[in-house]
């Protein structure tokens, strides 16, 4: 799916398009899980498998001290692990898990509102 931007700060990374294959950014397209923030991109850096991720995952995310994390868990949602939860909660984060198509639509928005999101996204397969 093509999503239509505002391009307020071109400097930021925003989502594009994402399809059952591939996440695409500005000049860039990923085929593999993804952590991206407004200015901070890491490919590669969980299993491709939304079940494969864990505590610890979540963990890594936080040291990039953002004000809201999203996870986009594929095609379909599925309810975050209530550590998770009261891990996100215990540091003032915000924390969702969605599907990765409501993952990408909702980190834009929130990139344009100036808010500091990290998305964590696994292709929709």
């Amino acid at each position: 799916m093509k999503i239509d931007i505002d391009k307020g700060d071109s400097n930021l990374n925003r989502i594009t398009s994402y399809s059952s294959d591939c996440i695409k950014l500005e000049n860039i397209t990923i085929k593999e899980s993804l952590v991206v923030s407004p200015t901070r991109l890491a490919e590669g850096m969980f299993s491709n498998n939304f079940h494969d991720f864990d505590l610890k995952n979540l963990e890594k995310i936080m040291l990039w001290n953002p004000e809201i994390i999203l996870i986009g868990s594929g095609k379909s949602n599925h309810l975050p692990s209530h550590e998770w939860t009261i891990c996100a909660n215990n540091h003032n984060i915000g924390f969702e898990v969605m599907s990765t198509g409501a993952a990408c639509r909702s980190y834009n928005l929130l990139v344009d509102e100036g808010r500091d999101v990290v998305a964590c996204l696994f292709l929709p397969a």
